[in-house]
């Protein structure tokens, strides 16, 4: 999805950026991160411009103070590659070129991981950006991208506005599914109402489910209810299986009966059926575990549900249920 933006940016004259954090160790990785980023998508005039920039990047960097939080200040000192000096590459474009620049900073939370306040760095520099770059803040980490922005001590605080992804639409998945299979000379036919059920609008389970539903269904052929049990049973056996396990036997046990009512679907989570059935307590432990299921992207908040609750993954969710 960040791709396509930058893809339509970059069709209106933008130069566009997409840096990955994930993962990500020392500062000067990332500055080599972002450096490659632009050797990467800037093609043609721009690309050539930046040719000429690279070789006169500076080596060292001091960064800290101005408008940003006495907290947040810091200094970076280092004879690696300057992250300030790429992070400032939108800026000199802008003003050599006329070009402004969409920045997108995936998996931005891996900041927190740098052991430094590396987030004060970025923000001393993109800031001074004007007209110059907009920029997309992305993460998969609900709890530690909430951090980098809410928290009044971070230097990003209040610095940019929450746009919170919701599941697909069926109604945009299923004629898109749909055209696929008849693209191919295949037909989904009445397996498409099960697999929309089961993938609860999320992408990458959706395209999952999909994929092993085609490879089920014979060329030429409908898809019917044999060969969704075949691909349910690929995916959640196979495919899956061993990612689920993994993430169950890190949850706690109050997690992990939590995970199981919300699954089920028929309990709420405060009330007495919760203590009968899947022994949770009133006490605070059921409201810390839940908060840290949901800062780590495992549930999210669903007013419609019983138990006001849903697990992120549908697949998860199925595991759960027939374990």
């Amino acid at each position: 999805m960040l791709l396509r933006v930058l893809q339509e940016a970059e069709a209106q004259g933008w130069a566009g950026v997409y840096v990955n954090f994930f993962g990500a160790l020392t500062p000067a990785e990332i500055a080599e991160r972002v450096e490659r980023s632009y050797a990467e998508r800037l093609r043609g005039g721009l690309g050539a411009w930046f040719e000429g920039v690279r070789r006169a990047l500076r080596p060292t960097v001091r960064a800290g103070g101005g408008p940003l939080p006495v907290s947040a200040e810091v200094t970076v000192e280092a004879s690696q590659p300057s992250l300030l000096e790429r992070l400032a590459l939108p800026k000199r474009l802008f003003d050599s070129r006329g070009v402004r620049s969409l920045v997108v900073f995936d998996e931005f939370q891996d900041l927190l991981a740098v052991g430094v306040r590396l987030d004060a760095v970025i923000r001393s520099e993109i800031e001074r950006h004007g007209e110059a770059a907009s920029y997309v803040f992305a993460g998969s980490h609900l709890g530690m991208m909430r951090e980098l922005f809410t928290d009044k001590r971070r230097a990003f605080y209040g610095q940019a506005g929450a746009v919170d992804l919701g599941r697909l639409s069926p109604g945009d998945v299923a004629p898109y599914i749909e055209g696929r299979f008849n693209d191919s000379g295949k037909r989904i036919g009445a397996a498409l109402g099960p697999l929309l059920d089961l993938a609860g609008g999320h992408p990458q389970r959706t395209m999952l489910l999909a994929h092993w539903l085609w490879e089920s269904t014979p060329s030429g052929g409908e898809a019917d209810e044999q060969h969704w049990a075949q691909a349910c049973d690929v995916v959640l056996r196979r495919e899956v299986g061993d990612e689920l396990r993994t993430l169950w036997t890190g949850f706690t046990p109050t997690q992990r009966r939590i995970v199981s009512l919300i699954a089920d679907g028929r309990t709420a989570l405060y009330g007495v059926d919760a203590r009968a059935r899947y022994g949770l307590s009133r006490g605070g432990t059921v409201t810390k575990s839940i908060r840290t299921l949901i800062d780590a992207g495992e549930v999210v908040e669903e007013p419609i549900a019983v138990s006001r609750h849903r697990l992120v993954d549908p697949l998860f969710a199925a595991w759960v249920q027939t374990r």
